[in-house]
């Protein structure tokens, strides 16, 4: 499960710079969530494999990333 509170001032960072936004803003109602979902994985994804590119994000599923994301790993695969 990905914890906001656990990541560090350099992933938050990342994140922002590769959403082009605020992390609230990119969560906000309204805002098309593709984008951030597909940066979150990314950076998620990096934890456990630090050569996993951000081009790799492309081709996993929703259920994937949110197996990922939620700690879900029987779905994950």
């Amino acid at each position: 499960m990905i914890k906001f509170e656990e990541l560090t001032l350099g992933e938050v960072e990342e994140i922002e710079m590769l959403l082009g936004t605020s992390i609230e803003q990119a969560f906000s109602d309204g805002s098309p969530k593709g984008r951030a979902l597909r940066v979150l994985y990314f950076v998620m994804k990096r934890k456990e494999q630090p050569d996993y590119k951000f081009e790799d994000t492309e081709k996993v599923t929703q259920q994937q990333a949110l197996a990922l994301l939620s700690g879900d790993e029987e779905k994950k695969e």
